[in-house]
C-alpha cells in the first residue's frame, strides 16, 4: 500500500501538546516537547525531518522512541547515500504537489517498496512496517518532508492517528524550522565566540562539532547534521580536544560554561 491524498480536511480534535512545543522553541526542552506531542496524537517509534534538495537530502532534525537510540541516523546514513532515488513515496508526494496538491500527505507500507536493497536495509533489517509522511515545501521550494515510523508490533496507523496528522504535520514542519534558526542564532553568538576565544586556531569544522557537543546532540546527529561520516566527526572532536587541552565532553562543558 502507497497512498498519497491532499490533507484537507480539517483535524477531528485540537492536536495534544502543540501549544507547549510552540513555546519550547530555541529552547532545550524543544525535543522533549516535540516527542510528547508527537506521542500524544500519533504512535510513532521514530521521526525524521529532510529537506529533499536536488543533488542530495538533508536531515534537519530526528528523534525516537526506540531503545537502540542510533537506529534512525543509521537509516538515515543509508538512505542519504543509497535509497532515496527509489523512494517511491516522496515521488508520489511531489507529483501531487506539482498538479495542485497544497500539503500532500502519504502512508507507505514496508511491502510495497519495489526496490528491494531499499526495503531489506531500512525495514526489514530493523523491523520497520510503515512510514507516514507529510509534505511541504520552504521559502525557497524546496521540499521538506516530515517522515514517522512504525514497527511491526505497533501495528498499523489509526484512521485517527493519521487525520491528526494531516492536521498537525504542516506545523510541525514549521516550528522545527523556526526552532533550528533560533538555535543556529544561539550558537553562532554564544558557543562558536567563546570556543574561539578560547582557543583561536580552532578550524571551522572542529568549532562546529564541539558546539553542536555543547548542544547537547550525540555523535551521530552531528554526523547526519554536517553530512559527514560519524568517524569524521571523533577525528574533529579529538583534534579539538587535543588543542583545548580536554579529554571528555564533560570538560568541554565545564570550560565553556564557566
Amino acid at each position: 500500500m502507497i497512498d498519497v491524498w491532499d490533507a484537507g480536511l480539517p483535524a477531528p480534535r485540537e492536536p495534544g501538546g502543540l501549544g507547549r512545543l510552540a513555546c519550547s522553541i530555541g529552547t532545550d526542552t524543544f525535543p522533549a516537547a516535540f516527542l510528547d506531542c508527537l506521542q500524544a496524537n500519533v504512535d510513532a517509534a521514530h521521526f525524521s525531518v529532510i529537506r529533499v534538495a536536488a543533488r542530495r537530502p538533508s536531515l534537519l532534525f530526528a528523534g525516537t522512541q526506540h531503545r537502540d537510540r542510533h537506529l534512525v541516523y543509521r537509516c538515515w546514513d543509508a538512505y542519504a547515500a543509497q535509497y532515496h532515488q527509489h523512494d517511491q513515496l516522496f515521488e508520489r508526494m511531489r507529483r501531487l504537489h506539482q498538479t495542485g496538491g497544497r500539503e500532500p500527505v502519504g502512508r507507505l507500507s514496508a511491502d510495497d517498496i519495489a526496490f528491494l536493497p531499499y526495503r531489506r536495509a531500512i525495514y526489514t533489517e530493523n523491523g520497520m512496517s510503515e512510514r507516514l509522511s507529510s509534505y511541504c515545501v520552504d521559502t525557497d521550494g524546496t521540499p521538506v518532508l516530515l517522515n514517522l515510523y512504525r514497527h511491526h508490533e505497533q501495528g498499523p496507523f489509526s484512521d485517527l492517528e493519521i487525520a491528526s496528522f494531516e492536521a498537525l504535520g504542516p506545523a510541525l514542519v514549521r516550528l522545527i524550522g523556526g526552532h533550528r534558526a533560533l538555535r543556529e542564532a544561539q550558537r553562532a553568538t554564544d558557543s562558536r565566540a567563546v570556543l574561539r576565544g578560547i582557543e583561536p586556531t580552532l578550524s571551522d569544522r572542529e568549532v562546529e562539532v564541539c558546539a553542536r557537543l555543547l548542544d547537547g546532540m550525540t555523535h551521530a546527529g552531528i554526523a547526519a547534521d554536517l553530512g559527514v561520516k560519524e568517524s569524521t566527526v571523533k577525528t574533529y572532536r579529538n583534534r579539538a580536544f587535543d588543542r583545548l587541552g580536554i579529554h571528555f565532553r564533560s570538560e568541554l562543558f565545564a570550560l565553556c560554561r564557566r
